[in-house]
This record gives C-alpha cells, sequence and structure tokens, in this order.
C-alpha cells in the first residue's frame, strides 16, 4: 500500500489547479502556490543529482523562511528524514550534525567528516527559480510508511541542552492533523506565523496551512496592517513581542483568533491580545515526545484532554497518585516518540512503559480535566510554600514598574532563595522596583529574594526563558 500523500504532494496539486494562489508572503515578496512547486519540484531534482537518498538524514537552515520550507519539504518528499536548526547561534547544532547525512543551510557550516554539506544560499535559490526545461525528468517521489522515521525534533533546551528524538511519520502527520482541525484552516486562512521552523510544530503547521491552500505570512507587528492575517499563531511572548511591535492605537477590522503554545497565557496578556485582536484565543499544552495533550487551556492552566491523549498522576514513587492528588504528568498518544538519541538514560528515566514522564506537575480536577501546576524543577519557595514560577512571573508582569522578569530558585549562603531577574519599565527607579516586587509577592521577608536588575530576560530562540542563562545570571549576582 502507497504511503499516504506528503505536503509536497498537496501543493502540487494546489499549484496545478490554482498556480496564482498565495503560499508565503515575506519581507515583501509573495511566492505563489505555482511557484512554491515549481521551486521545490526543481530543488529536489537538484538534491537527487547531489545524490540524497531515501531515508538518509537531513538538517536545514536558512536563513530565509521560505528557502528553508520548500528545501524541507522537498526532502521530505523524496523520503529523507528532516531537522532544522538555527544558521547562526544554535549551541545544539554540533550534535544534530553527528546525526545526520546531509547539512543544508544559506549560511556556511562546519560539518564533521563524513557529514556532506550544500548551500542553498542565494545562487541555489536563483538556479531552482529558472523554469525547467520542458523535457526534464521528474523527481521520484518516496514517502515515508507510517511507521517510519519522518522528522528529528528537540526539545526547546530552556533548562539545559536540547535533546533530540526520531519521530515517525504517524506523529508528524498528528501534528498536522491537529492543526487542520481546528475548524479556521482553509483556502482563505492567512495565518501569520510567529514560531520559526527550528520548533517542529512551526514546521507542521506550515505543513497544515499549505495542505489546505491557505497562506503563510512572515513578519512583525509593523507588518501587520499589509499582511492582514485572518489568524496568528505563536508562543506566548511572540504574541507580546508582536502587540509591542504594533504601530500605536492599531485594532483588528474584524475578530482574528491567536493560537499559543509552548506556555501558558496570562490574564494580562489575554487581556491585551482581545483588546487588539478580538477573536478566540487558543492556548495548547502538548511536547514533541506526545503531540497534543490539552487543546486549549485557560488562564488558570486547566482544559479538557485532547482525543486520543491518556494522562495518568504519578506520585514521588512513580505509582499513579490518589484522584484529586498533584504530581508528575505522565502522558500516553499515538503518536509517543521512542526515546531521545544518544541519551539512554534519559530515555529510560521518560519513557516507561509506553507512558512519557513529562517532567510537568499538575492535577486531574475533573473527568479528563487536567490543571497545570508547573515544572517540577521551576516550583519555587515562598514562605513555606511551593509555587509556580509562571505565576509569580505573572504577579510580577501585572506591576507598572516592572516591563518584564524571570524567576528561578537559588542557592544562596544559608539556604535556597528566590532570583528574580527584572527590567524596569521607563523612568522606574530599582528601589520603587523592589518594593513592587514585595507588593506583588507579599514575601515574608525582603531577603527572601535575590533582584538582578538586567536590560533583558535571557531567552531563547523561541521566546522561552533560558533557566540556564538566568541561573548563571543569579548566581554570578
Amino acid at each position: 500500500m502507497r504511503p499516504p500523500a506528503t505536503t509536497l504532494e498537496f501543493v502540487e496539486s494546489l499549484a496545478l489547479r490554482e498556480p496564482g494562489r498565495l503560499a508565503i508572503h515575506e519581507e515583501g515578496s509573495a511566492i505563489s502556490y505555482g511557484q512554491l512547486y515549481a521551486m521545490a519540484l526543481h530543488g529536489a531534482l537538484e538534491l537527487q543529482r547531489l545524490g540524497l537518498q531515501p531515508g538518509e538524514r537531513v538538517a536545514v537552515a536558512g536563513p530565509g523562511y521560505a528557502r528553508q520550507l520548500l528545501v524541507l519539504l522537498a526532502a521530505e518528499a523524496l523520503g529523507a528524514v528532516t531537522a532544522s536548526f538555527q544558521a547562526q547561534g544554535d549551541a545544539d547544532a554540533p550534535f544534530l550534525f553527528s546525526q545526520v547525512q546531509w547539512v543544508l543551510a544559506a549560511a556556511p557550516q562546519e560539518v564533521p567528516a563524513g557529514v556532506r554539506f550544500r548551500a542553498i544560499d542565494d545562487a541555489f535559490i536563483a538556479r531552482i527559480a529558472q523554469p525547467l526545461p520542458p523535457a526534464s525528468v521528474s523527481p521520484v517521489w518516496a514517502p515515508r510508511a507510517l511507521h517510519e522515521p519522518q522528522r528529528i525534533a528537540r526539545t526547546s533546551g530552556s533548562t539545559g541542552a536540547s535533546k533530540f528524538m526520531l519521530l515517525r511519520r504517524v506523529a508528524q502527520e498528528e501534528l498536522i492533523r491537529i492543526g487542520t482541525d481546528t475548524g479556521a484552516f482553509g483556502p482563505q486562512l492567512r495565518l501569520l506565523v510567529l514560531g520559526p521552523l527550528v520548533i517542529n510544530v512551526g514546521f507542521t503547521r506550515a505543513c497544515a496551512v499549505l495542505r489546505c491552500g491557505g497562506a503563510l505570512l512572515v513578519g512583525n507587528g509593523r507588518d501587520v496592517a499589509q499582511l492582514a492575517p485572518n489568524y496568528v499563531w505563536g508562543l506566548p511572548m511572540q504574541v507580546e513581542r508582536l502587540l509591542d511591535e504594533l504601530p500605536a492605537g492599531w485594532r483588528a477590522a474584524q475578530p482574528v483568533p491567536v493560537a499559543t503554545f509552548g506556555g501558558t497565557v496570562s490574564e494580562q496578556l489575554r487581556g491585551r491580545i482581545q483588546a487588539v485582536f478580538g477573536g478566540r484565543i487558543n492556548n495548547r499544552y502538548g511536547s514533541n515526545e506526545t503531540s497534543s495533550i490539552v487543546d486549549d487551556m485557560d488562564a488558570e492552566a486547566t482544559g479538557v484532554l485532547a482525543p486520543g491523549a491518556d494522562v495518568r498522576i504519578l506520585d514521588p514513587q512513580g505509582h499513579e497518585a490518589a484522584p484529586g492528588q498533584s504530581g508528575i504528568v505522565a502522558v500516553r498518544t499515538a503518536a509517543l516518540a521512542d526515546g531521545y538519541l544518544g541519551r539512554p538514560e534519559e530515555t529510560a528515566a521518560a519513557f516507561r512503559d509506553g507512558w512519557f514522564i513529562t517532567g510537568d506537575v499538575g492535577v486531574l480536577v475533573g473527568r479528563r480535566r487536567l490543571r497545570l501546576l508547573g515544572r517540577h524543577d521551576e516550583l519555587v519557595n515562598v514562605g513555606g510554600l511551593k509555587v509556580p514560577a509562571f505565576r509569580l512571573e505573572a504577579d510580577l508582569r501585572r506591576q507598572p514598574g516592572i516591563a518584564d522578569c524571570a524567576v528561578l530558585a537559588v542557592q544562596v549562603p544559608g539556604g535556597a532563595a528566590l532570583g528574580i531577574a527584572l527590567v524596569t519599565a521607563p523612568g522606574v527607579s530599582q528601589e520603587d522596583a523592589r518594593s513592587q516586587v514585595q507588593a506583588a509577592l507579599d514575601l515574608p521577608h525582603p531577603a527572601q529574594a535575590r533582584v538582578v536588575f538586567v536590560d533583558a530576560v535571557p531567552r531563547m530562540v523561541t521566546g522561552k526563558v533560558d533557566r540556564m542563562g538566568l541561573l548563571r545570571l543569579l548566581t554570578a549576582a
């Protein structure tokens, strides 16, 4: 039996029927489905000519969103296992390069012996943008079977080095299905994409848009009027940055839904989103290891489990906790990863008997209703109570003198303390900011907090707080 069609085959069908339909708008340039397919087709022939074989692993980077996407689609249709990385400053790229046979990027890369590097620079793009001769040989598509590896995904790396995992095609198809099942995805979709392709769900969400004939819009808040999105998608921090970049007083003419993932959306941020976009806010909880766990979480990090997701709450001994008790969230889905590449001990600890141990703390508060309480390694002690860091950060951001912040437990002489990195609002003194910290957190004693004032909170490329970088900053201070 032939495997299901790849995303590029969907693009091919759309390109043959409606070649002028918008596929991607990036930095003022519009790419139609006809152009995207022609370039991907030409790119696939180039990759075949170079010797790319089905089953080989290919790491792809930019800069350039459309450039990366068309190469990923071409390589995937040829049967390659794809991965994405940042062209500059990706600390985990050396490990990824040790796991692949090919590295394709617009910027030069140092690769290990035996790994083939090819530049997908402007010259490459100009070459594949040329029309193919009429008598050209067509590429040989070799879509992966559902049980075969399809993608190398990674964890965020916010608490240390990223962990990589091989995802079977069934997992990728599940993530694409989730994207298309929102009800808003269709030919009329104009999705403003805030998340990079290095986030695996960024790639699968792009595939979902292209399969339904929608348009991918790449830009920032200053471009919103021109791009005219009718859907926005990204991490909460990326959405917050988008709001900061918008022209003063800009409001969407029609309600625009906003979908987020990778973190909770505070009441404050929900209010800002609603005031500007006026549409439904959807906050998803999931992981690369499992796919979607909760489709729509509220501001209290509570939501109904996604169809096909099973959850157990584990006590400190690893046994199922009593009903209503909090503990570590364990998840089982049909798209479960097999483990981490090159990390047998961490695989054994996180993947047990068909379940993934997330490291998140939560509690089942009703029939298939999960409330997240935070990461087990991000719970901080305030006055003897264990509180999730994200809740303290939300309380601090409500203060008028605090522009941004991050919270972490740190070891100091005499025990543990609350480490806080603060970015003050313009014109606010450090003394006033400290007073607002005390008022917001109601600390029993000010000495329980170690406040460090910074120009910017250390963050990953995804927008998540770089917890290891924050720990180094607080420890040094």
